[in-house]
């Protein structure tokens, strides 16, 4: 095990610079923080490219670095701030390569299960949990000009199932939607509006696309023109609509328990 000291380390400052998109898609390498992360990330077959663990961490996560399979760093508490940005750090921070399950699109055939296309989504919590969602859930995702799912924050709140899931990233929904259709698949849009369906109120297929829109504007009227129909959750009165994230969920969880 090696040991920095300094914040100004070539090492340290080329893995704190990930923190920046560009720099991630320069090199293909992500990061994360916490042990939980490292956990589930060997847990899913990866190898990391490095490890660093804050020195006060080294004794009682030895048998985890040992997991690692990779250089781990040993590092003073001022070096692993520069690496960190959590608010309640856990000691140990992990760099590596992008992801073979979070593939670029190269167009969709079908899969067998649901699929659920997130399109816009700008609030990395809401891309990550609804990843983590779909993952649980055994449903493909398709990501549309969304929030970065290789940034630390995205990462977080998805609980390593970005390790996991079957992800997509494509440019735009539009053209996600052309090739689902084209692999004759039902797309719905989750939407209050458009020729609408009540949840529950139809048969839900076990390969049907359920499109969320952002959070803010919800989906533009080219995504509903493409989708076969839209459907709403029904809501008491007071609140104007779910979470975009809550909303993925309860969409995933009817189509599951049709299964059950």
């Amino acid at each position: 095990m090696n040991r920095i000291e300094s914040r100004n380390n070539g090492i340290i400052k080329a893995a704190a610079a990930l923190s920046k998109r560009a720099e991630r898609y320069g090199n293909r390498r992500f990061t994360f923080e916490g042990v939980h992360l490292l956990e589930e990330f060997l847990r899913a077959g990866h190898s990391p490219c490095a490890v660093f663990v804050r020195e006060d961490r080294t004794r009682d996560l030895s048998r985890l670095l040992n997991l690692a399979g990779c250089e781990v760093y040993e590092v003073t508490a001022p070096v692993y701030d520069k690496l960190t940005s959590e608010q309640a750090p856990q000691g140990v921070f992990t760099v590596a390569e992008f992801l073979d399950n979070i593939k670029d699109f190269g167009g969709f055939e079908p899969c067998g299960t649901n699929t659920l296309l997130l399109d816009n989504l700008q609030d990395p919590g809401n891309v990550g949990t609804a990843v983590r969602t779909a993952t649980a859930l055994g449903a493909r995702v398709v990501l549309a000009s969304c929030a970065d799912i290789y940034s630390q924050k995205t990462v977080r709140a998805s609980m390593g199932s970005v390790f996991f899931g079957d992800i997509t990233v494509c440019r735009d929904s539009a053209e996600a939607i052309e090739s689902l259709k084209k692999s004759g698949l039902r797309v719905i849009a989750a939407a209050l509006y458009g020729k609408n369906e009540k949840l529950g109120g139809f048969d839900i297929l076990p390969d049907d696309c359920f499109v969320i829109g952002n959070e803010g504007g919800g989906l533009s009227e080219k995504v509903l023109s493409m989708c076969d129909f839209s459907s709403r959750i029904p809501m008491t009165c007071g609140a104007e609509s779910f979470n975009a994230a809550a909303a993925a969920a309860i969409f995933l969880w009817e189509a599951k328990r049709k299964t059950l």
